[in-house]
């Protein structure tokens, strides 16, 4: 390669790099992914399946499953991972289902956490648009059931959204993770949806396998997470967690 040719391949780089954050491009993939900035998901065995330690950085992330099914709970442990670090969050509660007892039994600093409810859907698009652009957030998390997410006008507005998110969460580091909540009654083993999968780097599914007992009394259960994609490691893995009662989450040793 030419000395200009160089040249104009920096300025590209430098360019690319100025609009959408230091690490788009390196010149290692390996060590790029290895090195990739993340929250840990306060659960070793499973940081360590999705090959950088936790959910990424300045990337969309989501967590799928229905009602009881654990996702809430890494949801929040999550949080607390960020805040443990000093980092900031927002939780923009869709659903009007976030329990701040619960919240705290996992170790969420209720004070140091920005909980948003927003009246409609349109409402809650435009601050996420507004804390993604405007940075300065470590985690965006952004509870929204399947169903709304599946109708036409909420598909076509979710994914404008996103695709303006995609430059600022990159440059600025923020992770956004989505809470994607199905019907109790579901049992597809997949959701197919027009929105996410196109955009997510990472997405999660978590289910509930079986009920853990100590002595005579239920003391929580075991889920299972499968690492469905992962565009920065190998998808395709399941791990199992337990969850208990009292917010406390720990790794299968099965």
């Amino acid at each position: 390669m030419t000395d200009e040719k160089k040249e104009k391949l920096e300025l590209a780089i430098s360019a690319i790099q100025k609009r959408w954050g230091t690490r788009i491009i390196g010149r290692s993939a390996q060590q790029a992914k290895k090195d990739f900035p993340s929250i840990s998901t306060s659960f070793p065995q499973l940081d360590e399946a999705l090959g950088i330690g936790g959910i990424p950085r300045g990337r969309i992330s989501e967590l799928i499953g229905i009602p009881t099914s654990g996702m809430a709970t890494l949801a929040l442990k999550i949080i607390a991972a960020a805040q443990e670090k000093g980092g900031t969050a927002v939780y923009l509660d869709l659903t009007r289902t976030f329990d701040p007892g619960y919240a705290w039994r996992c170790g969420v600093q209720l004070s140091h956490l920005t909980l948003i409810h927003p009246y409609t859907v349109q409402q809650s698009l435009a601050i996420l648009s507004d804390f993604g652009i405007n940075g300065g957030i470590d985690l965006l998390i952004f509870d929204m059931p399947l169903s709304l997410q599946n109708e036409p006008r909420t598909a076509l507005k979710l994914s404008s959204t996103l695709g303006r998110l995609l430059a600022p969460l990159s440059k600025n580091e923020s992770a956004l993770l989505f809470l994607t909540s199905l019907p109790a009654e579901s049992h597809a083993a997949y959701p197919e949806q027009a929105t996410l999968p196109h955009f997510a780097t990472l997405r999660l599914q978590l289910s509930k396998e079986r009920w853990l007992y100590k002595e005579q009394d239920v003391r929580g259960y075991e889920a299972q997470v499968l690492i469905a994609k992962n565009k920065l490691h190998t998808p395709g893995q399941n791990v199992r967690i337990d969850i208990t009662f009292n917010g406390t989450v720990e790794e299968d040793s099965v």
